[in-house]
């Protein structure tokens, strides 16, 4: 069911046990959206990844009600004065061409970030003249990250493929992001396999740790650990995750017994605009 706009405009917001990083950084609040779609709000700054999507109908993944999208397209409360917009790939549980042509042409201040297929969708969009030169693109396939500074928000780009059959998915362009706000890092994989440590090691990952990593979804493992919870834990090293790409039965999983723990806290979304707060 999803939330009804009480919820939506004063969500209930729960608190990361664990993560309470340092007094000196302010804290950050991150909201649910649907799928693996984010709101992140801090130090003065928000940030949307892969949240502008919808119109349609699913029993496999959250999709935002008809209220959100309305919100997201014009542009309001919360999703208004957006600073930064990322797409991870056009894939419709992702990404809607329309849906993001409008709120960039209702927030004039935003910047999208994506690749040039995501590119491609929004150039034959009527608002496109009025948004064009705040479209920033990535090449995918690529091997070497892309750093950028939109608004304050140190933004990592990495041209990482995504999962699944090259037959099925190997035409994707598929980015991954580590975005710098407030003194916080973040990890969001979209769509990406967890299963190879070259690659993470390649890029970096190994080196410092994650303060918050949005995940996809794994079966909880009674005697041993997965490869992709063993990667998330070696090599990304996130202090708290945010698991995404959910289906109805997966949020009624228990991460908390899971033998061995991938990260200090591990969340697991059960509602459309469910929010958190980083202390």
């Amino acid at each position: 069911m999803r939330a009804k706009l009480t919820l939506l405009l004063f969500g209930l917001l729960g608190l990361f046990p664990s993560c309470t990083g340092s007094s000196a950084r302010p804290p950050l609040t991150v909201t649910y959206v649907a799928n693996e779609g984010f709101l992140i709000e801090g130090a003065g700054k928000k940030v949307l990844i892969d949240a502008l999507f919808g119109g349609w109908q699913s029993d496999w993944c959250d999709v935002p009600s008809d209220s959100i999208v309305q919100l997201m397209t014009g542009a309001l409360p919360p999703f208004d004065d957006i600073d930064l917009i990322t797409v991870t790939h056009d894939h419709v549980d992702h990404f809607g061409a329309e849906i993001v042509a409008a709120h960039l042409k209702n927030n004039r201040r935003g910047i999208l970030v994506c690749t040039p297929q995501v590119a491609e969708k929004l150039a034959a969009t009527e608002p496109y003249a009025e948004i064009k030169d705040r479209i920033r693109t990535v090449a995918s396939p690529g091997d070497s990250a892309v750093l950028m500074e939109i608004s304050g928000i140190g933004l990592r780009v990495l041209p990482i493929p995504h999962g699944g059959s090259l037959e099925r998915h190997g035409n994707v362009q598929h980015l991954v992001f580590v975005i710098t706000i407030g003194g916080r890092v973040l990890f969001h994989s979209g769509d990406a396999s967890l299963s190879d440590p070259s690659l993470y090691y390649s890029f970096g990952f190994g080196k410092k740790d994650i303060d918050l990593a949005f995940v996809q979804w794994w079966s909880p493992q009674e005697e041993m650990m997965s490869a992709t919870q063993e990667l998330v834990r070696d090599i990304i090293r996130p202090e708290c995750i945010i698991l995404m790409h959910l289906s109805p039965g997966d949020k009624a999983v228990d991460q908390s017994k899971q033998k061995e723990p991938v990260a200090r806290e591990v969340f697991v979304p059960q509602y459309s605009m469910q929010s958190w707060v980083l202390p």
